[in-house]
This record gives C-alpha cells, structure tokens and sequence, in this order.
C-alpha cells in the first residue's frame, strides 16, 4: 500500500496529504493567516461564537425532540402492557 502523498495547495498554502489509490484528501493542515490587528481578532472571535451558539441551539433542539420521541415510544409500551397485563415481553434466549 503506497503511502499518502503530501501536497501544498497553491491558493492557501495548506499541507495536504493525498491517498494515491483514491486521489481524496486524507488529512488537512490548514493554516490560518495571522491576526493584522486587534480588532481583527475580536471580528474573528465574534463570528466563531455565533456559528458555536447556532451549533448549540440545533443540539437543545435535537435533544428535546428525541426525548418527546422517547417518552412517546415509553407511553405506547405502558398502554400495551396495560392492555395484556399477563403477557411476557419476548425473551431473547427462546427459539420461537
């Protein structure tokens, strides 16, 4: 198995390595171009701290709707067994 080639990009300087069988990109070094000033670096942080808090408001959302996806699925389970309360749920171990 040859081993991953490793190339520059001409438009941002990155390292890349690059699976020869495949010709996809195995790993990315990116570097990031150096802070001109202060204000620079505040705009940056600014603008990473509303994509993270977007990535969390989408992660409270999952979580909500997974568990009224839980307590849904629990709620039909108790009304089934409610309903043939002498019924064993199916073991695993018999072969029936």
């Amino acid at each position: 198995m040859p081993e991953a080639l490793d190339v520059e990009c001409p438009c941002c300087g990155s390292l890349l390595k690059v699976d020869p069988e495949t010709g996809t990109v195995v790993w990315a070094d990116k570097k990031k171009a150096p802070a001109k000033d202060f204000d620079d670096l505040v705009s940056r942080v600014h603008s990473q701290r509303s994509v993270l808090d977007e990535k969390f408001a989408r992660s409270v959302q999952q979580t909500r709707q997974s568990k009224e996806i839980l307590e849904k699925k629990f709620e039909e389970a108790k009304r089934r067994a409610a309903a043939d309360p002498t019924g064993r749920p199916p073991n695993p171990f018999d072969n029936e």
